[in-house]
């Protein structure tokens, strides 16, 4: 799996490389640019727009290696080469084309603008002529490339500050972010390329990664054949609880997303009134009815419980909640489970998976929202470490944390957007778990099943989560 690195450690691995390649740190500038240069394609006029450290460096150099090729090329540069140090004032100094110190008038026309402003540290909103360059790129019609990552996008969260650049693609050197996967990363770098320059990873396996982005080899396991002598107990007996009056779909969603990922056996436990419905919509279901606090309710043998889809917070839902938590099954815990879950004062030892959104996750940590997206990864390694269990923070680039190592999936969209696609995910994730994989590696399978599926079924807005379900043999298979 690909590493992600913050941006305090991009020093560290510039420093490693150089000494990987047997080059200092100016000559490894040169390289980068060239590594970005390559994806400058049939563009003729450039306007290169730089700024104040090595990101603007890089910037200065991709300028002198188009007017070499002959180029139409500009540097807007935001900060007075007589100003810059280090690397930087190196290549500022070796560029010998035409430099502007303001917004080009309105009758100069570009094939591609190259953000080249700010790197990988940012940490607040860009202002003064920094703003107003990112505004001039973003209400420009000309193709937009970024170097390491769009200005005014933040490295380690993927927190868009306003402004951001919105590229058409994005070239990181050597490393890729956090920011460039999750929260708003993949509405602001476009297409994600990565350039090694040839330096591998045990270049600088001493530092430490903040995450790794999942990849579809995840589902290889899935695709082998099982055993001929085996039966249904073989796979898995899944316990899906929830449903209150009036919500039986989300149980059912989930029951069936269980059936169809794999589970050998899945019984629903919902309100006497909705249990006869069950097989009606899917005979494969099993059906078992709750009254609430009056019933104590003799709970099936089950490998894992999934509760929580339509549980809702009545009194129905806490006896059904208490009863069966108190039963002490595998559990993997999502939407009124969560705010169940949020309003005790301990956490069961058989909670295993949790699939927050980020307003439940704000309410599992008792912050806003705009804190959660603020910092995906360490709220998913925070709620982690509060319940010990594995977290599936869910959201543009999920981010999933056992606490001590996270993941980030960079597949699915906004198509998923949609309700009960939760419900379904969340109905995969116990089935894996049911069919003895571990937690981290149930809800990692599920996150990327869950999403490439998403991707492969090609509905867009249309999506629904019926269709989703129904794409999912379809999707393994292909992935």
């Amino acid at each position: 799996m690909q590493a992600l690195y913050r941006s305090h450690q991009t020093k560290p691995i510039d420093e490693a490389a150089a000494a990987y390649l047997q080059i200092d740190s100016y000559q490894l500038m040169q390289r980068a640019a060239q590594a970005v240069y390559r994806h400058i394609g049939e563009a003729y006029s450039l306007l290169v727009v730089t700024g104040p450290g090595n990101n603007g460096g890089d910037g200065w150099v991709i300028a002198e290696l188009a007017r070499r090729d002959h180029k139409n090329v500009v540097v807007w540069a935001l900060q007075n080469p007589e100003n810059l140090t280090g690397d930087a004032a190196k290549a500022a100094a070796d560029y010998q084309g035409e430099v502007i110190f303001s917004a080009p008038c309105e009758d100069k026309s570009f094939d591609l603008l190259v953000d080249a402003i700010f790197g990988t540290g940012l940490t607040r909103a860009p202002g003064g002529i920094y703003q107003d360059a990112i505004d001039f790129i973003n209400d420009h019609s000309a193709r937009v490339l970024a170097v390491d990552i769009p200005s005014g996008l933040a490295g380690d969260t993927g927190l868009a500050y306003a402004p951001a650049v919105r590229a058409n693609i994005t070239v990181a050197i050597l490393h890729m972010m956090p920011g460039h996967v999750t929260a708003d990363g993949q509405d602001y770098c476009g297409e994600l390329k990565l350039d090694r320059l040839a330096v591998p990873d045990t270049a600088y396996r001493a530092i430490d990664p903040a995450a790794y982005v999942l990849n579809h080899a995840l589902l290889n396991p899935l695709k082998k054949s099982r055993k001929h002598n085996s039966h249904k107990g073989s796979y898995g007996r899944l316990l899906v609880a929830g449903g209150q009056h009036g919500m039986l779909g989300a149980v059912l969603l989930s029951g069936t997303a269980a059936l169809v990922s794999g589970a050998g056996l899945v019984q629903l436990i919902t309100t006497e009134e909705q249990a006869p419905w069950v097989p009606v919509h899917r005979p494969e279901l099993m059906a078992l009815g709750f009254s609430g606090s009056e019933q104590q309710l003799h709970i099936p043998k089950a490998d894992v419980l999934v509760m929580g889809m339509g549980l809702g917070t009545s009194q129905w839902s806490k006896a059904l909640w208490q009863q069966l938590l108190e039963a002490g099954m595998p559990t993997v815990l999502d939407a009124d489970g969560l705010n169940l879950l949020a309003g005790s004062q301990t956490a069961p030892d058989s909670l295993k998976v949790i699939t927050p959104h980020p307003k439940e996750a704000a309410r599992l940590l008792k912050c806003a929202v705009d804190d959660i997206q603020a910092d995906r990864l360490g709220a998913c390694q925070k709620l982690a470490e509060k319940y010990n269990c594995v977290v599936v923070l869910k959201g543009s680039g999920t981010v999933i944390s056992d606490g001590e190592e996270t993941f980030i999936c960079p597949f699915g969209s906004a198509d998923l957007a949609t309700a009960g696609t939760g419900d379904v995910l969340s109905g995969m994730t116990g089935s894996l778990l049911a069919q003895g994989l571990t937690a981290i590696q149930s809800a990692q399978m599920a996150v990327v099943w869950h999403a490439l599926t998403a991707d492969e079924c090609a509905l867009g807005r249309c999506l629904t989560a019926s269709d989703l379900i129904h794409c999912l043999p379809q999707s393994l298979i292909q992935s």
